[in-house]
């Protein structure tokens, strides 16, 4: 017995500091290669972890660029989100060259000056705000800066408060939340659209953020905590890195939640003009200019696309899948919003501003153009915003 003991606690000893030895490595691999956090991310990437840097990076716009390699090793780095009060997620504070986030959790806007007796412009969206695919000098709210600087010749402060998925309920919390601390703007903009219809699909609620199941199991999974512990894991994110590799066809899943889209679009467009709406009654309350932006869409248009971005609609399924309702949920949502504009003053309706365009502005299928086609967003921002 004494033997059997003696070497029972010798195997369960190795096997316990092997375990140890694999955490942190992986540990290492998922803080500085910038693996993916599987649940802990909050806009979860379906399909193969590794394809989305790899898609973006053999894009002929970024093969171009020479800054291309960098970003989208810092955009890794700087993907990690951390819980925040009433809008459930906030980027975490990261000081790279092309990205920079403040230590309140906001992308940085070159040359905002800030001071007390600045013009303060909030920009509030989703994850085109925040300037994904984009560096610090060139997302919308780093060129609106620009923009209004040589507009005003006085001191500017535009704040990027865009968040990867947010869609425009949590952009209308955030403002609120500023108002309640005292800090009022002079104006403020809101860019939403893509992450409303895209939200409302997934969960065929209108009011709803997005990853609304991923988010809702942490307080709901039954699973037990043994199994909990493993998926938080950083060697259980490499295991799923490792399997996502491995060639196996598999059919994709099915649409967890059927929706009507003309339905569904009904509430998605009656739920952002109720968020019109409220932001209307507070500009009297706190004496603030205010714009809604809908934001464009490659489905939605007549611009001729390439052939580069006829193949993003094709070929990116394992990020977005395309289905049958939920591009007709989007045509449906983007007429619906159209009509609307000549029913509120301060609503702007984008889906033709690249009609005109003939390169490739697109970068994939969730509303991300290029510094190009961030820059003809800018300019029709400017036209209508008069401070």
């Amino acid at each position: 017995m004494r033997r059997f003991y003696n070497l029972a606690a010798i195997m369960v000893l190795n096997t316990l500091l092997l375990l140890i030895a694999v955490e942190l490595i992986s540990a290492w691999l998922v803080n500085t290669i910038g693996l993916p956090a599987s649940k802990k991310a909050i806009a979860r990437i379906t399909g193969r972890p590794n394809d989305m840097i790899v898609y973006y990076q053999g894009l002929s716009y970024y093969t171009e660029q020479d800054w291309s390699s960098v970003y989208w090793k810092e955009f890794k780095l700087a993907s990690k989100k951390t819980y925040s009060p009433y809008i459930i997620w906030r980027s975490t504070p990261f000081e790279g060259t092309l990205i920079n986030i403040d230590p309140s959790g906001f992308r940085h806007t070159p040359s905002a000056e800030c001071e007390s007796e600045a013009y303060k412009v909030y920009v509030f969206g989703g994850s085109a705000i925040w300037g994904w695919g984009a560096p610090d000098w060139s997302t919308i709210p780093a060129l609106l800066q620009l923009e209004l600087q040589s507009k005003l010749g006085a001191p500017i402060c535009v704040m990027n408060y865009g968040e990867n998925a947010y869609v425009s309920t949590q952009g209308l919390i955030h403002l609120i939340l500023l108002l309640e601390s005292g800090d009022v703007p002079d104006a403020v903009i809101f860019y939403d659209g893509v992450n409303d219809i895209l939200a409302a699909s997934q969960s065929g609620m209108p009011i709803a953020h997005q990853n609304l199941s991923e988010i809702s199991s942490l307080f709901e999974d039954p699973q037990a905590p043994i199994i909990r512990f493993f998926e938080s894991s950083s060697s259980y994110q490499v295991l799923q890195m490792m399997l996502s590799q491995i060639p196996i066809s598999i059919e994709k899943e099915a649409t967890k939640f059927q929706y009507d889209p003309d339905l569904l679009s009904d509430q998605v467009a009656e739920t952002y003009l109720n968020n019109y709406e409220i932001v209307s009654s507070l500009s009297d309350k706190y004496h603030f200019d205010f714009y809604f932006f809908w934001q464009p869409h490659i489905l939605i248009g007549n611009k001729r696309l390439s052939s580069e971005e006829q193949n993003i609609i094709t070929g990116l399924n394992w990020v977005l899948n395309l289905d049958t309702p939920l591009v007709e949920l989007f045509q449906k949502t983007y007429k619906k919003i159209e009509a609307e504009t000549l029913n509120y003053e301060h609503l702007y309706y984008l889906g033709n501003v690249f009609d005109l365009v003939e390169e490739s502005l697109w970068i994939d299928t969730w509303g991300h153009a290029t510094t190009e086609g961030n820059q003809i967003v800018t300019q029709d921002l400017i036209r209508v915003i008069k401070p």
